[in-house]
């Protein structure tokens, strides 16, 4: 039986805690869902208490990419050690199949940087919403810019690159499934289309939002 400090634990962190992120907040209630309610006790609170000792830090500290690089590590680092505590107790194949869709549902909590657009809001007013949003993840380069078109190459990932370093390669492959989800609902008259991708072993992403 849980002890009366375990079941509250738990009651603060599947509700809507100010400590946590909405998409990990999604992400807690998913594990409870596929792995039952004390063993997700167990693996979030043990990488929670781990998470406060760790701290990503980094080498380049004038280099304004890297510190962003260093941001996002910190931000990611409670994932990483859930899948880590998530291994040893069901495996890589299970821990892999879990966190897909942990990956999957929190990561369109994650978008919602990407406000909806209003009623007489068109492609240029989404490409402001993406610079701004995605300035803050990804090194990226302009091909085109219209009303119609919008289109870049994605030069460098810093989510998928701390993904990598924080030992979540494994998961990584998901992040554009994330990204084409959510953009291909984001708008009735927006077309999104992804050929490359980072993720997949591509050396840029290309990304083309069109408006029809």
């Amino acid at each position: 039986m849980p002890s009366f400090i375990e079941v509250n634990c738990l009651v603060a962190l599947l509700h809507e805690s100010i400590m946590f992120k909405p998409e990990y907040r999604v992400g807690f209630l998913v594990l409870k869902r596929e792995i039952g309610l004390l063993p997700t006790l167990r693996i979030v609170i043990s990488a929670i208490l781990k998470s406060f000792k760790i701290d990503a830090e980094s080498e380049q500290i004038d280099d304004k990419t890297n510190k962003t690089k260093t941001r996002i590590k910190n931000y990611f680092k409670l994932l990483a050690l859930m899948y880590e505590r998530l291994q040893r107790q069901y495996g890589r194949d299970c821990s892999n199949e879990i966190m897909q869709k942990v990956l999957m549902e929190g990561g369109q909590v994650f978008f919602r940087g990407f406000k909806p657009l209003r009623l007489n809001d068109d492609l240029t007013d989404f490409t402001k919403i993406y610079k701004n949003f995605e300035s803050n993840n990804i090194v990226f380069d302009v091909i085109e810019e219209s009303e119609q078109r919008f289109e870049i190459v994605i030069r460098r990932c810093l989510i998928y690159e701390s993904f990598i370093e924080l030992g979540l390669e494994d998961l990584s492959k998901w992040m554009c499934d994330i990204a084409f989800n959510y953009f291909s609902n984001y708008h009735p008259r927006m077309k999104y289309i992804k050929d490359r991708m980072i993720a997949r072993g591509d050396d840029t992403c290309h990304e083309v939002f069109i408006w029809e």
